[in-house]
């Protein structure tokens, strides 16, 4: 009745080439036992996109099939069935895409499809987004994390336990009657023989993995969890590249999700992840960093991160007396730009007396840009995001510099 999907993909656009490189499916019946596992790899022809995400290397995919060999297989798993997922949009986006790729249209319809992110926070209000922390609720456990294989199980597992809440048949039966009787096209493929992952391959871990799973969901807007899961998985591995970043842009747009919008979503991720990193009631020098560093790719500032913590610890949190100092120490090379209240040749002396090395113009190797405007358009501050340099505030800069010279001016 049930076929339970997961994809690991180049990236997060099917619209901008990006493909599905390890496709799992675990098939269930009405009462959500298993039926049946398939899971396979595949060669995308293209580069691997963010392999610390997905963990899957060139070598492993250089004898995989290609999507049109294992179409036809695929097809006849998913046909009759209604499809499952965490976040099922994604995974759906990307298979007709491929599908589409192929000259065929099929019937993977979102709207006919069942969501656990979506039925986990109908069930358990306040349930957490990402499948790990609704996995984590329901006493599951995920063996190797970014694994399509891995993560479709935990899927069917917790699909399985959210249909145990509901009496049969369903209040989705009327769906899966339309789904069921749905034609689907004659597709290309082989016989060939599934690739399994290698047992290296995959893997989520570490402080921020465990950080983002406790992230409360956002009410508005309607696609604001389908925006944060994604970069729920990209955080996940402590940083935003800046293909990531252009990548996300383009989510927000497709969603049709305004820039007030995003900016608020950003403002209140970092703040969520800020709370949440308080709560053991500390927070080391390398969580505050990177902490900093993930503001700072949100386009947010270090002083958000401060007043977060000081809320969420109702007044306990110390602040650095020199917030972001041990990404900035003394020797940092630095950019001026923008009509600053403060004449800029006294901020160049003030960075000068402080350690720090003021340039002209931003490099590759300039350690940060120091702005009037954060999200300035200035010539500079566009060869700073080229450079992944990043951009700060004076009232940042100010902080950073030693407590005789901040009251200064």
């Amino acid at each position: 009745m049930y076929a339970v999907i997961d994809t690991e993909t180049t990236g997060l656009l099917p619209t901008h080439r990006h493909r599905v490189i390890e496709i799992a499916v675990v098939l269930l019946d009405a009462r959500g036992r298993v039926e049946r596992e398939w899971v396979t790899l595949l060669n995308p022809q293209r580069d691997l996109g963010p392999q610390h995400i997905h963990g899957i290397l060139t070598a492993d995919v250089l004898a995989a099939p290609e999507f049109r060999d294992i179409a036809r297989q695929l097809g006849e798993l998913l046909a009759g069935r209604m499809v499952v997922g965490h976040n099922v949009e994604f995974d759906l986006g990307f298979l007709r895409a491929e599908f589409a790729r192929l000259g065929v249209t099929v019937p993977l319809i979102t709207e006919r499809s069942m969501c656990t992110m979506a039925l986990a926070g109908y069930l358990h209000p306040g349930a957490k987004r990402t499948l790990g922390a609704c996995c984590a609720a329901a006493g599951i456990s995920i063996e190797g994390w970014h694994s399509a294989l891995a993560d479709t199980r935990a899927t069917a597992e917790l699909f399985a336990q959210y249909l145990g809440a509901f009496a049969a048949p369903p209040p989705w039966q009327w769906a899966y009657e339309e789904v069921r009787r749905l034609p689907w096209p004659d597709l290309p493929g082989t016989n060939v023989a599934p690739t399994v992952r290698p047992v290296h391959a995959g893997g989520r871990h570490g402080w921020m993995s465990r950080l983002v799973d406790q992230l409360p969901r956002v009410p508005e807007p309607p696609q604001a969890d389908s925006y944060l899961v994604l970069l729920d998985t990209i955080l996940a591995n402590r940083e935003i590249t800046a293909a990531d970043a252009d990548q996300l842009v383009q989510v927000a747009t497709e969603l049709g999700m305004t820039r007030p919008q995003v900016d608020h979503l950003h403002r209140w991720y970092v703040s969520a992840l800020a709370t949440a990193s308080w709560g053991t009631g500390e927070i080391s020098s390398d969580q505050r960093s990177d902490l900093d560093q993930v503001a700072v790719m949100l386009g947010q500032r270090a002083s958000d991160v401060d007043e977060a913590l000081l809320r969420a610890s109702a007044g306990r949190y110390v602040v650095p007396d020199r917030p972001g100092a041990r990404r900035y120490p003394p020797g940092s090379t630095l950019v001026f730009t923008g009509d600053m209240v403060v004449p800029r040749e006294v901020w160049w002396d003030r960075a000068v007396a402080a350690g720090f090395i003021p340039q002209e113009a931003v490099r590759p190797d300039t350690t940060f840009l120091v702005a009037a405007d954060v999200d300035s358009l200035s010539v500079k501050a566009r060869a700073a995001r080229e450079f992944n340099v990043p951009i700060i505030s004076s009232d940042d800069f100010r902080r950073l510099l030693p407590e005789d010279q901040r009251k200064a001016g």
